[in-house]
């Protein structure tokens, strides 16, 4: 038989009204929070969930924020490439007039070379054009400065012809190829900006160089970057064997061996190549390509070798010219089909442009679909059912107010119980 003292009894008793007081606060704190987890220790497993899904909901907001700044951009460049086409479709309705001859009097000539020369300019502004965040649409990692505030550089002269004044001769981009990126999903990124050579270039490119490259062999192992593409040479590499790497790449550019063993470089697609010697290497300086006293791009092609294709902004100064000139023929020959070459690449950046806002528009649906079901499962974890932990409080504090009751009735007696 055990031996039950009133020191136990009272133990006992302190402990049992402590143990409800310890649970009557903890679920007096879920009521006034409205959360079933405090500290980690209420519920480890909760704990460990709620901060999971905490981690996860404050990624997708990040997500959130750089979709909608994506949308915003695309839209700003998809807004740009359809003023561009209403440009092109204006100058082709001139020039279907000039190859018919209508401009054919001094005073319609003048006109022509007026709106021509107006369109140029709102061409170059649209170039030049910058997003609500003050940054380039089209002038990749360059986002102006007060020496070069637009990648895009008009070039102007007085002509007589046409009696023009001071009109346009040249645009020179000195913009970059960097694409900007955004993350939009785990792992998943987008580009908000085309660089300008690609999209306001009217031809494929050609640079082909006047150095023999017979006798030509890497000093040391080197690396050559073609559109923003790494390629390894070797030391040792020969003309052939550069040629076939270039070529190997991926690249919108192909590389051939002219008649001289010289080196020749052609695009695939109307763009601008972007050349570099990487760091302190020298192969298309030594090839002919790269101008050694002014190495860096853009306009780095060395003096001697030949550049063939044009611009945008280079079609409609000649185009212009034509129609001042009133060279039916030209106009309603080359010059159309150079318009209609330049529509297609403005076309083709176009649609490009409208699959990736489709692409963003289901990732936004499918980011806002995921907050909505973490933030149900966040919500259940650390919610509490408010009618449940109620019922819960008020049978705690009935055991706690008969725990009272019983306790007093069994601790009431004194010493002079004892000496009855």
């Amino acid at each position: 038989m055990n031996r039950i003292t009133n020191q136990m009894i009272n133990k006992n008793m302190v402990y049992n009204l402590q143990r409800h007081q310890t649970d009557m606060d903890t679920l007096q704190n879920q009521l006034a929070t409205g959360k079933s987890v405090r500290i980690p220790r209420d519920n480890p497993v909760a704990a460990t969930n709620q901060m999971l899904y905490q981690t996860r909901l404050s990624e997708i907001d990040q997500y959130i924020k750089n979709i909608s700044e994506t949308q915003a951009r695309l839209n700003e460049i998809d807004t740009a490439l359809q003023s561009s086409l209403r440009i092109f479709q204006r100058i082709r309705e001139l020039a279907v007039q000039g190859a018919n001859g209508i401009y054919s009097n001094f005073e319609r000539k003048e006109a022509a070379a007026a709106e021509m020369n107006q369109l140029l300019e709102e061409l170059v502004a649209i170039a030049n054009q910058k997003g609500a965040t003050g940054r380039s649409i089209f002038g990749g990692f360059n986002t102006g400065t007060e020496e070069q505030p637009d990648p895009f550089v008009p070039i102007y002269m007085t002509l007589t012809a046409g009696r023009q004044g001071d009109a346009m001769i040249g645009v020179e981009y000195r913009g970059n190829i960097g694409e900007q990126m955004r993350e939009v999903s785990k792992g998943e990124y987008l580009g908000v900006n085309i660089p300008g050579n690609h999209v306001f270039w009217a031809t494929e490119q050609s640079i082909t160089s006047a150095r023999d490259a017979t006798n030509y062999s890497a000093t040391s192992n080197q690396i050559i970057k073609i559109d923003g593409k790494e390629i390894e040479i070797a030391a040792g590499d020969n003309i052939d064997i550069i040629i076939d790497k270039i070529n190997n790449a991926g690249l919108s550019v192909k590389a051939t061996k002219g008649g001289v063993n010289n080196l020749i470089l052609n695009t695939t697609v109307p763009h601008q190549i972007w050349l570099e010697d990487k760091g302190s290497g020298t192969v298309l300086q030594d090839l002919g390509i790269i101008n050694r006293n002014f190495p860096e791009p853009p306009n780095n092609i060395e003096p001697t070798a030949s550049v063939g294709g044009m611009s945008i902004f280079d079609m409609m100064i000649q185009i212009r010219d034509d129609l001042v000139r009133g060279d039916q023929e030209l106009v309603g020959g080359r010059d159309l089909g150079l318009i209609d070459g330049a529509l297609d690449n403005i076309l083709r950046h176009l649609a490009a442009t409208g699959a990736k806002q489709n692409r963003v528009e289901e990732l936004a649906k499918r980011a806002e679909y995921e907050k909505t079901n973490i933030t149900e499962l966040l919500a259940k974890n650390e919610g509490i059912d408010f009618p449940e932990t109620i019922m819960n409080f008020k049978w705690l504090e009935s055991v706690h107010d008969y725990a009272l009751s019983v306790g007093a009735k069994i601790i009431k007696s004194t010493l002079l119980d004892f000496l009855r």
